[in-house]
């Protein structure tokens, strides 16, 4: 009895497996905690930072902000469609779970003054710098 091998067919699968394993990995490590990441954008403008977060599928009212003036915790949680069984699907990619990243600020922000709005699975948050933090014009006199 002969056995054929099939080279290029578990090529293919250890070339997806580690695919897969280096996209889990670095492009998107998993919480330690269990649960999910998610990309995000932060940018300074001279009053504030701007942070954008990519949360596809998630409603607003499953997000929770919290922040000091150092420190911002953006929780949430993507829920799981029940229209299908598990044991129908064939691939399943899309996460599901709690969620939640902490960012040290560079500065102090005045929390008080954060405002946040979602869009198109888009959050964005604008956190104003706190007053003694920003550069102050000072005119010089003469006397």
């Amino acid at each position: 009895m002969s056995t054929t091998i099939a080279p290029m067919r578990d090529f293919v699968s250890l070339r997806e497996a580690l695919d897969k394993l280096f996209e889990d990995s670095f492009i998107r490590p998993p919480m330690l905690n269990g649960g999910t990441t998610f990309p995000i954008d932060l940018y300074e403008t001279p009053e504030t930072y701007v942070l954008k977060a990519s949360l596809p599928g998630v409603k607003p009212e499953d997000l929770s902000i919290d922040a000091t003036s150092e420190i911002l915790v953006i929780k949430g949680e993507y829920k799981e469609s029940v229209e299908v069984k598990e044991e129908t699907y064939i691939r399943k990619e899309r996460r599901s779970g709690m969620f939640h990243r902490s960012f040290e600020l560079p500065l102090s922000v005045d929390p008080e003054k954060i405002e946040a709005t979602f869009k198109d699975g888009v959050l964005t948050l604008t956190l104003p710098k706190a007053d003694v933090v920003k550069p102050k014009q000072i005119r010089v006199k003469t006397v």
